[in-house]
């Protein structure tokens, strides 16, 4: 179980947290639009300063299928939930790429918030891309009941996560189904470990596979899919480093010296802890009972 927390997700701290950097995405903006007029900007444009997880759009792309999301129409559309929602990279190439469906992006931090919606307004599909600056331990997300949940790289922030899931339970229908990628303890952390996640990677508290599971069940899911993902997540996170390393001089020019300072602190502190082999990553796919 998840040790005492007061229950809001407004105590996180992001402070070390060199990804979430308030004027980031706004940096990036501002390069794509020296060469590219903001009336030809598409979704996939944005994706590449919008996506803070691993993989680039597999994890959309795999919860389009678990959802069915193709089969959306005018007559049977799906109303999607991203809790987490970041800078809504997924939620607009949803959106995009099914027009038929509607998406609902839940953010805590209002700067992060701010500029989701910002990026939304430039590629005109804010009628089915929605934004809402909720905490979810304080208020109902408008909209609710939703038909599907998507939530990747997030949970891992919150520690309560009992009261969590079952807040993000009431907000899904009965045989709703939900599509997470998170942290686990993989096996017992180190002091070390738990300082880097602490800090940089802000994750106060991680479960084991067992209380994550049970957690999921006390909430009312069920046909839990637990797909470990550390042998593919390593190799992305090295390679993100070292990209990010090779592009030093575009880098510091886009963002400036203190902010490449903070991302590369970021970037390298994740793959020391998927290095050292205790942090697990998983896929999650599962539904809430009827």
């Amino acid at each position: 179980m998840a040790p005492d927390a007061t229950p809001t997700m407004k105590d996180a701290d992001f402070s070390q947290m060199g990804i979430y950097i308030d004027g980031r995405t706004k940096n990036e903006l501002d390069e794509l639009l020296r060469t590219k007029p903001a009336a030809e900007v598409n979704a996939r444009d944005l994706y590449a300063l919008s996506c803070m997880h691993y993989m680039d759009d597999e994890p959309m792309q795999n919860a389009a299928a678990f959802f069915n999301l193709s089969d959306a129409s005018e007559v049977a559309s799906h109303k999607v939930l991203d809790f987490g929602a970041g800078f809504a990279g997924d939620a607009r190439l949803i959106a995009e790429d099914h027009p038929a469906c509607e998406v609902t992006c839940v953010e805590v931090q209002p700067h992060i918030h701010a500029a989701a919606e910002q990026l939304t307004s430039i590629v005109g599909i804010a009628d089915r891309c929605k934004h809402q600056c909720v905490d979810v331990f304080e208020e109902a997300v408008r909209g609710a009941p939703f038909d599907h949940m998507l939530s990747v790289l997030v949970v891992l922030h919150i520690p309560d996560r009992d009261a969590l899931w079952k807040n993000l339970a009431r907000a899904l229908k009965p045989g709703g189904e939900v599509y997470v990628e998170d942290y686990f303890a993989r096996a017992p952390l180190t002091a070390e470990d738990k300082r880097q996640l602490a800090g940089p990677v802000a994750c106060p508290y991680l479960p084991s596979e067992e209380e994550y599971k049970k957690t999921l069940e006390h909430a009312g899911f069920v046909d839990v899919e637990w797909e470990v993902m550390n042998d593919r997540w390593l190799p992305f996170v090295e390679r993100r480093l070292a990209a990010f390393r090779a592009a030093e001089a575009r880098n510091r020019r886009v963002h400036g010296e203190a902010m490449c300072a903070e991302l590369d602190l970021f970037y390298r502190t994740v793959k020391e802890l998927f290095e050292r082999g205790n942090l697990g990553g998983v896929r999650i796919r599962a539904r809430k009972a009827m």
